[in-house]
């Protein structure tokens, strides 16, 4: 996308497109958009639904979900956890677990106010930072968390850009990976037919297949689906050299440094870059950076 004048004609295109019930992504990538842009004005427009159609199949869905995490953040030395693509939080709602530290990273800024919501019930977190960043950018420095987590925020992306997603979740975390995520590999027919029409991820477990910092634990269909044409897959994976989680968390995505946190601003002096706060959320997204120069 070559300015603010074309992400803002997308948007209005995204809008028609919604209105008459398209797939917004699959029409603004056909008119020129990138991925990532398509992704994040389409989910700007969706804002709201999944938590306005959370139901009681949904709950049920995220107990699974829910038991599989605290399996894994009982172990010892696993309290900080990072989420990639945490959306709407839709699916931490009903979380019963404690987390030390949670953060959340999200292309919408509307869907993170929601996110915002959903996660201030949730009495066992004791501290949560919800971030506006692509996910295929380095937004986090290596061994950031003790356990890296995605929900179905690899699925859009398609192979290239979910592989560079993948990677960057793995090189998050010092220990463990859980991967809710669509598997082409064992899907019926129909199911492989809807992802390669949307162009889906298709090709999850052979880069996991290529990773040799990881082992798969395990790997299995999850019982309670809430769209069998869309089934989740669970992925669990151990880093085979285990470390103590990094201080440093968050990098500037152009240059990978650690920011320098300032009140109103994390401030990358390599690049001379400002990534804003606003209320409650960090904006690490690579176009959201204002170039300030050398800051005093």
């Amino acid at each position: 996308m070559n300015s603010m004048e074309d992400k803002v004609g997308f948007y209005q295109i995204a809008k028609e497109a919604f209105r008459k019930g398209e797939n917004m992504v699959k029409t603004l990538i056909d008119r020129g958009a990138s991925k990532s842009d398509s992704i994040e004005i389409a989910y700007e427009l969706q804002a709201g639904e999944y938590t306005r159609n959370f139901n009681e199949k949904s709950l049920q869905r995220n107990k699974q979900i829910h038991k599989i995490i605290d399996k894994y953040l009982t172990l010892e030395g696993v309290e900080n956890v990072g989420v990639f693509g945490v959306g709407e939080a839709k699916n931490w709602i009903g979380y019963e677990g404690e987390i030390k530290n949670f953060y959340g990273l999200e292309l919408s800024f509307s869907r993170l106010r929601y996110a915002f919501d959903n996660m201030s019930k949730l009495k066992g977190i004791q501290s949560f930072q919800l971030l506006k960043g692509d996910a295929s950018e380095v937004i986090f420095a290596d061994n950031s968390f003790d356990l890296s987590i995605t929900l179905h925020s690899i699925e859009p992306n398609g192979n290239e850009q979910g592989a560079k997603i993948l990677n960057n979740v793995i090189n998050s975390s010092s220990k463990y990976i859980l991967l809710f995520e669509p598997d082409f590999s064992t899907a019926h027919t129909a199911m492989k037919d809807r992802m390669v029409l949307n162009d889906y991820v298709r090709n999850i477990s052979d880069e996991i297949s290529k990773n040799d910092s990881v082992n798969v634990i395990d790997c299995f269909v999850t019982d309670i689906q809430e769209n069998e044409n869309n089934l989740t897959t669970c992925w669990i994976l151990e880093k085979v050299n285990k470390v103590q989680e990094s201080e440093v968390k968050m990098v500037c995505p152009y240059t990978y440094k650690p920011l320098v946190d300032y009140k109103d601003v994390l401030y990358s002096p390599q690049a001379g870059l400002a990534f804003s706060k606003i209320n409650e959320f960090i904006l690490l997204n690579k176009r959201d950076a204002i170039f300030i120069g050398e800051k005093e």
